[in-house]
Formats: C-alpha cells, structure tokens, sequence
C-alpha cells in the first residue's frame, strides 16, 4: 500500500509539473503560435477531463458563494492595494492614469467583462479549484501550499518577463489562494481576482499584463 501510495505521488508530482511549469514554460519557446496554442489546449482538455471524475463541474463548486467572516479583511486590503497603487502611478506616471477610461470607455468596459468572465474566472478554476483538489494532498503544511500555489500562479505569467508583474501575480497568488483556501469559494476568489487587475487595467497599468490600450 506504502508503494502505490508512493507511485501516486510521484504521478501527481509529474503530472503537476507538465500542467504548471511544462506548459506555461513552452510559450516562450521559438516554435509555431499554433502548436503552442495546441499544447496549451492539451492542458485544458486534461484539467476539464479530469475536473469531470473527480465531480468539480459541478454547481456548488462553480458557482458557490457561501459566507466567508473573513471577507471584509479581504476588501480591506484591496482598499490598501487601491490607495497605495493611486498614488504611485499618480506620481511616476501621470501621463497613464486613467487613460483607458478616458479615452475609450467603450473598450474599458468591454474588457472588463471579458477578462472577469474568460481569463479570470477559469484561471481559478484550474489555480485554485482544480488544484487544491488534486494536489493539496501532496504538500501537508499549508503555509508551504500557498507559497507553492502562488509561486505556480506567478509562473503562469513567465511569458510577460517582467519583474514587476511577477512580484505582483506572486502577491496576488498569496492574497487568492488565503481567499480560496478559507472560503472555498470559485466565486468569491474571482472576484477578488478580477477586482485587482480590472483595478491596474484602469488605473492605465494595462499593457503591462497586455490588456488593449486605449
């Protein structure tokens, strides 16, 4: 029992690196956009088939709210994050500020709706949902786990090569995956997700994690 237990874990650990560091990893390799697009498409078909047996698509996973006590701390933050990033940009770059909103309202909004819905929302699912299901068995201290997950989540953005977004996705993993690991809610994580880059998007930060410009 001891063994299998053993070759499990060394599967998961396998498989984990091929989905989390393989995959993001191949995108900055000079061959064909397609072919990258095809890899990236054999790692989404896996998670979804995979997320199908081990029953995550399923409502009280995709669309759980629940109450979470914890959330206005999680706002607070993000009030912090606001307040200190105004600031900033305010100072070093006053020339961006805002000029999404100003100078196209029309694609602010539109962005906004699809980057909440197609990018945040399955990101995660697979970040947070996905694997906290399938691999939280193999690391047992939680501290450790965030770490791990955020230092995944951060590698997911290898392909901007910027340090300054990889600070930030690495922050942000942490902040996420507290939110998800105390409320285990898809929904809630989201949008918190979705608050801080819709936030850096308006803000006039938004080429920086290639968000359409104005």
């Amino acid at each position: 029992m001891i063994n299998e237990s053993k070759k499990s874990s060394k599967l998961l650990w396998l498989e984990l690196g091929w989905l989390f560091i393989c995959l993001p990893a191949s995108l900055l390799l000079p061959i064909s956009p397609w072919l990258k697009l095809c890899l990236v498409l054999s790692g989404v078909c896996y998670c979804v088939y995979q997320s199908k047996n081990m029953g995550l698509l399923k409502r009280r996973h995709l669309l759980y709210f629940g109450h979470y006590p914890g959330s206005w701390m999680m706002w607070l933050r993000f009030l912090i994050f606001v307040i200190i990033s105004l600031i900033l940009v305010a100072i070093t770059m006053p020339e961006s500020l805002f000029s999404v909103v100003t100078g196209n309202p029309s694609l602010w909004f539109g962005i906004c709706i699809f980057y909440a819905v197609c990018s945040v929302y399955p990101q995660e699912f697979v970040y947070r949902v996905f694997f906290y299901k399938r691999y939280s068995g193999l690391i047992v201290n939680q501290r450790l786990l965030i770490g791990f997950n955020a230092s995944l989540f951060c590698f997911a953005h290898v392909i901007f090569l910027n340090g300054l977004v990889f600070l930030l996705t690495f922050i942000g993993g942490v902040l996420f995956a507290l939110t998800y690991q105390k409320s285990r809610s898809l929904l809630l994580t989201s949008l918190e997700h979705s608050a801080y880059g819709l936030w850096l998007f308006t803000l006039g930060l938004g080429e920086m994690l290639a968000f359409p410009g104005a």
